[in-house]
């Protein structure tokens, strides 16, 4: 099976009308050939999209705590990633590209929390101990578990971003547990599809034992980047081995979100990678990380990029 190409998830946010935003999002991604598309979170940051959630309150871009945080049983469909999901979902209807898969992108529990304590410290201490923040990150992830299984669903595919992971601000210990616990709760039928992909952006080279516990995760696809300053020694640990002896395969951040690099950079880029865990254990090819702060001409110029390169890594596919 050739290598998709996708997105991480967030665009430049478009000054338009949220479904015109989106759309124009979409048609962005068809032109440049991208296989597996996002919503672009025109909505909000990473952290805000999740405001709806029982017990956290909007606070600028981010969120704080302000109760005991809770699930939205009874009102998953009004949450804004389905609700956007169903909207990219009726314009590739509309567009008769239903060939064209889509996935949802969900802040996981460990970092949506911590992004939660560090906005209004004060304010979570009311309803948490800090000391012991296991309880915290089980309610996080109950509150997401049955967001993330209406995605799946309807449909999507799913996406968990933790890009705290890297920044060694979250014992991994925690880590380790709170992920099992997620994923485990997860169909397994979408884990044995390769739905569900989990995405830190960073040096995972950097925090001891960070990636041996990400290959011990009951997850399919593990996604990291390769391009930036930090990402780059992410390309010393990965190996055919260890991806194969846990049954997972590579989403490859193999071109940077930030600035233009011209074609043999990237190419060469995919070269090392596919050198060192085979190209038959890489799903998809994406950038390193999202493009929420970078300017929409860039992002086009790098997608054309991508489109270009990714064609001469099918077509090589192809003759193999």
């Amino acid at each position: 099976m050739l290598i998709q190409t996708s997105v991480v998830g967030s665009f430049p946010k478009l000054k338009l009308p949220i479904d015109v935003a989106i759309k124009n999002i979409v048609n962005l991604q068809l032109e440049n050939g991208i296989d597996v598309i996002t919503d672009g979170e025109q909505r909000g940051s990473m952290v805000s999209y999740f405001e709806q959630v029982s017990g956290l309150e909007k606070v600028g871009n981010s969120l704080r705590i302000v109760n005991k945080v809770d699930s939205m049983e009874g009102e998953l469909d009004k949450f804004y990633k389905i609700r956007d999901f169903e909207k990219v979902k009726a314009i590739l209807y509309d567009l008769n590209r239903t060939d064209v898969q889509i996935k949802a992108t969900f802040t996981g529990p460990l970092t949506l929390a911590s992004s939660c304590i560090l906005t209004d410290i004060q304010s979570a201490t009311k309803h948490y101990d800090l000391n012991d923040k296991r309880k915290i990150y089980i309610d996080f992830s109950s509150a997401l578990l049955p967001l993330v299984n209406r995605a799946l669903d309807l449909g999507a595919f799913v996406q968990i971003d933790e890009p705290f992971l890297s920044t060694g601000n979250i014992e991994v210990d925690s880590a380790e547990d709170i992920l099992e616990y997620f994923f485990a709760e997860l169909p397994s039928s979408f884990i044995r599809s390769d739905r569900i992909s989990l995405h830190i952006c960073g040096s995972i080279k950097s925090v001891p034992r960070l990636f041996d516990i990400l290959l011990g995760l009951p997850v399919p696809v593990l996604s990291f980047g390769f391009s930036g300053e930090k990402e780059r020694e992410n390309i010393e640990i990965i190996s055919k081995r260890k991806f194969e002896a846990n049954n997972k395969k590579l989403g490859a951040g193999f071109i940077s979100n930030i600035r233009i690099e011209n074609q043999r950079t990237i190419m060469d880029r995919f070269l090392k990678i596919e050198k060192k865990v085979g190209l038959e254990n890489i799903k998809y090819l994406h950038p390193d990380c999202g493009f929420a702060l970078v300017e929409i001409d860039l992002v086009k110029k790098i997608l054309r990029n991508m489109r270009l390169v990714s064609n001469r890594i099918s077509l090589r596919q192809k003759e193999n």
